[in-house]
């Protein structure tokens, strides 16, 4: 299984980045003689150097998911991250609790890792990405259906309904 951006995500990052350079630019020829102009104009270039950091790292991101391993890669564009974690061997993934709210599988919510337990009785801690995080009930259901044991943050915090 492959999860990828989505050309929506590259079209949010794109249009938001947009909105600042077309506000900034505005901003920037009314008032071109004040100090409100110049720092549009600071404004301006910075949002132009932004989107040409993070829309290659958006475009790039993707997690690979097989049963005997997940390939995270990430990272921006000059400095790109992949971690491959193994999953042969695995007894048990359980979801660590984030301090504060429960999350909703959003980019932006709390930290999870997931702890992993082997065969062999270690223990692992992978911490989820935001991207990956976003994504990890996909992911999570992904092994469930392949008959790993996975306990699941809102499946322990749910109550269970008869």
């Amino acid at each position: 299984m492959l999860v990828a951006s989505t050309e929506e995500r590259l079209w949010a990052w794109g249009g938001l980045l947009g909105f600042l350079v077309f506000g900034s630019l505005i901003v920037a020829l009314i008032w071109r003689k004040t100090l409100t102009g110049r720092i549009a104009m600071v404004c301006l270039l910075a949002s132009l150097v932004i989107a040409a950091a993070i829309l290659p790292s958006v475009k790039h991101e993707f997690i690979h998911v097989t049963p005997e391993a997940i390939t995270v890669d990430t990272g921006n564009w000059y400095n790109p991250s992949r971690s491959v974690t193994p999953m042969t061997g695995v007894v048990i993934i359980r979801e660590s609790e984030p301090q504060g709210i429960l999350p909703a599988n959003l980019i932006g919510d709390p930290a999870i890792s997931w702890l992993i337990t082997r065969l062999d009785g270690r223990n692992e801690i992978m911490e989820l990405n935001d991207f990956f995080n976003a994504h990890r009930m996909v992911v999570a259901y992904y092994y469930k259906d392949r008959g790993y044991r996975l306990e699941r943050l809102e499946d322990r915090l749910m109550p269970v309904v008869n």
